[in-house]
């Protein structure tokens, strides 16, 4: 049985309304974000992520999960690979974030 978070797959050429429980002015947002990666990794990058634009996505990413925790394990069960790499990618950046400001 699939997670409730689970939703289908993006093609790049259908935006999806996802729904992770966020408030609806930032599911929106999450949503054109979400959509926006899964174009460029299917019709723009053949599969493979230019560094810059994966980290790109994946910083506004990283900004909602520190605002909302609990929507990293929701990004990884929605099913969908682009959203877990850039989930990934987020939290690793975080983690970083956290290590320079331990470091100071």
């Amino acid at each position: 049985m699939p997670s409730k978070w689970h939703h289908p797959k993006n093609d790049g050429g259908t935006d999806v309304d996802y729904d992770f429980g966020l408030p609806s002015s930032e599911r929106a947002a999450l949503s054109a974000l979400l959509n926006e990666a899964c174009h460029v990794f299917r019709r723009h990058a053949d599969g493979h992520w230019k560094t810059h634009d994966k980290d790109a996505h994946a910083s506004l990413i990283a900004a909602q999960i520190k605002a909302h925790p609990g929507l990293t394990h929701r990004l990884l069960q929605s099913g969908d690979r682009v959203i877990q790499m850039l989930t990934y990618r987020a939290l690793e950046m975080l983690e970083r974030q956290d290590r320079e400001t331990k470091d100071v």
